[in-house]
């Protein structure tokens, strides 16, 4: 089956988890960035932001809502211990650069894709995502960025942003990548851009109809085929529609969470 060719030749690059030419509010996002330095206080990079645990690990993530960020679900297991971090051990740093941002936030709970489980990532990677709610408003001055609501075609142009772990300090930004086709049903997308540890949970962005900046996916992975090289994301469609089903059954949460690989924290993980 189409949906399955990729889990025989899976291996993980899992993240343990810079001045161009800066795009304007609500505009495209530049297509000639690679690997370079952005101004993470400039919108869209001042979405993005460094999600840190106390266990020593990093990713990064990225602002949907004045208190809520988006990353990858893998980004908030601690592989040693086997178990989830708990949500008061992570610390969201918007629009992080060598040590200064432009804000701090405590995470108060999270919620993950359905079913997914760390320890059996090749059948549950394409619920790798989570949703972070934070103890506090962000200023109003952050703008967030917003999830697509349908899955982009192949060979649209993105740009990711992340915090990879050879420039662990400052954002940096590729726009030298497309989207590729989706697999799995459609809850996983194939795109070219770099998959440096670091970039789980990066945002991919495009541009939509209206030549507004949005969230295509977030990248979580990637993995060696017959054909090489292929990079795994989540497409933001998935995650939206998830978040809107959510908001239309109210409490408590839908995010049913395979327990298998420990503890789950935050109102809306069941066990």
């Amino acid at each position: 089956m189409r949906g399955n060719w990729w889990r025989r030749g899976l291996v993980l690059a899992m993240a343990s988890l810079l001045t161009v030419a800066v795009a304007r509010a609500q505009t495209a996002p530049p297509g000639d960035v690679h690997r370079e330095a952005v101004d993470a206080s400039r919108y869209p990079w001042s979405a993005i932001g460094k999600l840190y645990n106390e266990t020593g690990g990093a990713c990064t993530a990225v602002i949907i809502s004045r208190d809520k960020a988006l990353t990858a679900a893998h980004c908030i297991f601690n592989y040693r211990t086997r178990r989830f971090i708990p949500p008061a051990a992570l610390h969201f740093l918007a629009g992080y650069h060598i040590g200064q941002f432009s804000a701090h936030a405590r995470v108060a709970s999270y919620d993950m894709g359905p079913g997914f489980d760390p320890l059996r990532y090749d059948q549950t990677s394409s619920a790798d995502w989570a949703v972070l709610t934070l103890t506090e408003l962000l200023p109003a001055n952050i703008a967030p960025l917003k999830l697509s609501e349908h899955l982009s075609p192949w060979g649209t142009k993105a740009v990711i942003a992340g915090y990879p772990q050879d420039r662990a300090f400052a954002l940096t930004a590729d726009g030298d990548c497309e989207l590729h086709e989706s697999i799995e049903g459609g809850r996983l997308l194939l795109h070219t851009c770099r998959g440096i540890d670091g970039y789980s949970g990066a945002p991919i962005l495009v541009s939509s109809a209206e030549n507004k900046i949005e969230i295509a996916g977030i990248h979580i992975a990637s993995f060696q085929s017959s054909g090489g090289q292929n990079v795994l994301a989540i497409p933001a469609y998935i995650i939206q529609r998830a978040l809107m089903e959510e908001d239309d059954r109210g409490p408590p949460g839908l995010y049913a969470v395979n327990n298998m690989a420990g503890d789950v924290h935050g109102p809306n993980a069941l066990a």
